[in-house]
């Protein structure tokens, strides 16, 4: 018995549209509701990546903070340990504590060393601290 196979629909021929393109394409003179939709959504995508960026940024910035903060307290002690480290071999060397004596040479570098940190760290610090960015 001879089966019958369904009809298949003729296939719209793809370039019968073809001769209809400017006017189709000129027709459409104001965006509508998907477009308008589609506009909304890019905005709203481009708000959230702008907030995004801020939140980083701010996050990146207050770590900067705490870590320049902590360097900053970090120096200060050194300069302050040097410091008071120099001040009592110039006292023993001074008044020949314990019978304690240095060459003025080297109480001359001990004082020039720590002028020359103080003024060099303290330089860092504060450049770092209140740097433009």
């Amino acid at each position: 018995m001879p089966t019958s196979s369904p009809e298949k629909p003729p296939e719209p021929d793809p370039f019968a549209s073809i001769s209809a393109g400017v006017p189709v394409v000129e027709s459409k003179d104001s965006p509508n509701e998907i477009d308008k939709r589609e506009e909304r959504d890019l905005q709203k995508r481009k708000s959230k990546a702008d907030i995004r960026a801020l939140e980083e940024s701010n996050f990146d910035r207050r770590a900067n903070r705490v870590l320049r903060f902590r360097y900053a307290k970090n120096v200060y002690k050194y300069l302050c340990c040097y410091s008071i480290g120099c001040a009592l071999l110039l006292i023993l060397a001074g008044f020949k504590l314990g019978g304690f004596s240095l060459p003025d040479v080297v109480l001359t570098a001990l004082t020039g060393s720590t002028a020359a940190s103080a003024i060099g760290l303290v330089g860092f610090v504060v450049s770092g601290l209140f740097k433009n960015n």
